[in-house]
């Protein structure tokens, strides 16, 4: 229970420092979301740029659902913002984890949390909810796993992978009512500020601009067999088998469904997955693939290579991409050659074998 504490005002300490170290200079990604939200309120193309607002690829719901943070004086919305950030991912783990696991996969998540309020990003929240919707699943609340995921998927698309947890639970069927019914609420949200017109066209401007960035490769698997291995692929094709290895074991192992355990590393695996197959995928996304990795690491036992595994990620991907590295070398090496991807892919290959190998529960 102390290291959980600790951890939590760890978390709590990182909100306020980044909020004033950001908040007073330059903050990041705020100022473009709460600008959005004005541009909605005042019908003006949420994707058109201009020299103080550009790169907004976000849905118009998010837009919207952006108000509370964006109607306070900056320094405070600001504050909000990375609060619900942090404290949504930190409350979401905590939950899911005994004490002592909780407190593990939130140490190994903390640099990334850090990196992503630092950009006042939305990646925390995105794992947080993403948790938020496998608990629900778990505990029977299809219509709040609903809610969960839609929440996700209309700030940043790929939490819909996250509607795969209903699958080993009864009533797949209210669930995929219940998620489609979450979906038309949040696709429609905005009207409460805009008419239905003005509503279509954002959304048509948004699917043009999101498909403009179809042929990226981010820092992801796609990126390392463009940078390593001189592969010009589209990245559809290799996101498409990593779809079919994230689900195979679930569509495959049908036995291994009444296993709470065999549940949980899929979630980890999901979270992984949304990232490194992700084209979109940047440095500060990465806090997604950390939080899976970190509860999988505290719910496995410890093995060596288990462990190496982890000390590797942490170091390439959670230190490397701080100060303590020269930003010449980050940005040469660490983005050059999509390195992030490369120990999140191998933790990920190994969650992947568990979920084959992981025997069937004795009834």
């Amino acid at each position: 229970m102390t290291a959980r504490r600790g951890l939590l005002a760890l978390y709590s300490a990182a909100v306020l420092f980044v909020t004033l170290q950001k908040g007073l200079h330059h903050p990041g990604n705020f100022l473009l979301f709460r600008g959005a939200f004005e541009r909605l309120v005042g019908g003006e193309n949420l994707y058109a740029t201009a020299p103080d607002y550009f790169g907004y690829l976000y849905t118009p719901t998010f837009a919207l659902l952006f108000a509370p943070f964006a109607l306070l004086p900056p320094l405070f919305g600001l504050l909000l913002w990375n609060a619900a950030n942090a404290f949504t991912l930190a409350g979401a783990v905590t939950r899911l984890l005994p004490p002592r696991a909780a407190a593990v996969a939130l140490a190994v998540a903390f640099l990334d949390v850090v990196r992503s309020l630092q950009n006042s990003q939305s990646n925390a929240l995105m794992a947080g909810l993403i948790v938020l919707g496998f608990l629900a699943a778990e505990r029977g609340r299809p219509a709040a796993a609903a809610l969960a995921i839609a929440a996700g998927a209309f700030t940043k698309v790929y939490p819909i992978a996250a509607a795969s947890f209903a699958v080993p639970h009864p009533r797949r069927g209210r669930a995929a009512l219940a998620l489609g019914a979450a979906v038309l609420i949040f696709a429609a949200l905005p009207l409460l500020v805009t008419s239905p017109a003005l509503l279509a066209q954002q959304y048509r401007w948004w699917a043009a601009e999101t498909t403009r960035d179809a042929a990226l490769h981010g820092t992801s698997v796609m990126g390392i067999l463009a940078t390593w291995l001189g592969v010009s692929w589209p990245s559809w094709p290799v996101q498409v088998a990593g779809t079919v290895a994230l689900l195979a074991p679930l569509a495959l192992r049908r036995a291994r469904w009444p296993d709470p355990g065999f549940r949980l590393v899929y979630l980890s695996s999901l979270l992984i997955y949304v990232v490194i197959f992700n084209h979109q995928a940047e440095s500060a996304s990465y806090v997604l693939a950390t939080t899976g990795i970190g509860v999988w690491f505290a719910t496995a036992p410890r093995e060596r290579w288990r462990d190496m595994l982890v000390a590797a990620t942490l170091l390439l991907v959670s230190v490397a991409a701080t100060s303590l590295v020269p930003s010449q070398l980050r940005h040469d090496i660490l983005r050059g050659y999509a390195l992030q991807a490369a120990p999140c892919f191998a933790c990920w290959l190994a969650i992947q074998r568990e979920l084959w190998r992981r025997p069937v529960p004795q009834s």
